[in-house]
């Protein structure tokens, strides 16, 4: 459990902005966080101002080698990704083992005993995503208010199934977190009951420009004041349980 897979295959739906604030606000509370930035399009990476010349998780992970660490804080570090890593969706297709790449780079790289590794899941089901899940003991599913997003989440659901049976049975699906609310609009009730029904809903995320702003300008390690950021504290809260 103290490796977490945030996944959702639908685009849009906050996993990137959940990774980033869960990942600041669990390492404040003095647990060692280190995020993997598994999404080719590496908005995790530039919500916290990293960039990485040499493609270095690219390389790792098709070597099966160690994943690099870069420090944000004394409690927090970043597999940062880049564009390139978008190649290993294609090139891993034919490879024996392929599903499992993550998890031995996981086992090779340089991290503390108690380090929880939260991985930022690209919005597909492609190998980069199954590796995600076959890595993970734990999986946390961002949802933001709206029809299709429930057709996706059973979606998810379902796959998850199958990671099971085939790849990690040991794979838990700790609940959701429907993020981008607006608390007065009657579709976030609506979603959050018929999230309810397949995962627990750990928390209800408050829309809020003062998280999109922090994460577009790459200062979410210096965000503070937000509601957003207090709404995520709860689920942090409980994230804090498990892992601990």
């Amino acid at each position: 459990m103290k490796t977490i897979a945030i996944a959702n295959q639908k685009g849009g739906t906050a996993k990137t902005t959940t990774a980033a604030a869960l990942g600041v606000l669990l390492s404040r509370a003095g647990i060692h966080v280190h995020m993997v930035d598994m999404d080719p399009q590496s908005s995790l990476s530039q919500a916290f101002g990293c960039r990485d010349a040499e493609d270095r998780l690219y390389n790792a992970l098709t070597s099966r080698a160690g994943l690099p660490v870069d420090e944000l804080s004394s409690t927090l570090t970043i597999s940062p990704s880049t564009v390139e890593l978008g190649r290993a969706e294609t090139e891993l297709m034919t490879e024996p083992g392929r599903e499992y790449y993550l998890r031995t780079c996981l086992q090779s790289t340089d991290l503390p005993d108690k380090a929880v590794v939260l991985l930022d899941c690209p919005p597909s089901l492609g190998v980069l995503a199954v590796n995600c899940m076959a890595a993970a003991g734990g999986m946390l599913a961002p949802v933001q208010p709206g029809g299709f997003e429930l057709h996706a989440l059973a979606h998810l659901h379902m796959t998850v199934q199958t990671i099971r049976e085939r790849l990690q049975p040991d794979l838990c699906v700790l609940g959701a977190v429907v993020a981008n609310a607006h608390l007065r609009r009657a579709i976030t009730d609506q979603v959050r009951d018929e999230v309810d029904r397949l995962h627990p809903v750990l928390g209800v995320v408050r829309t809020d420009a003062k998280m999109l702003y922090a994460s577009s300008a790459g200062d979410m390690l210096r965000i503070s004041r937000s509601r957003a950021l207090d709404d995520y504290a709860a689920v942090a809260e409980q994230l804090e349980c498990i892992v601990q």
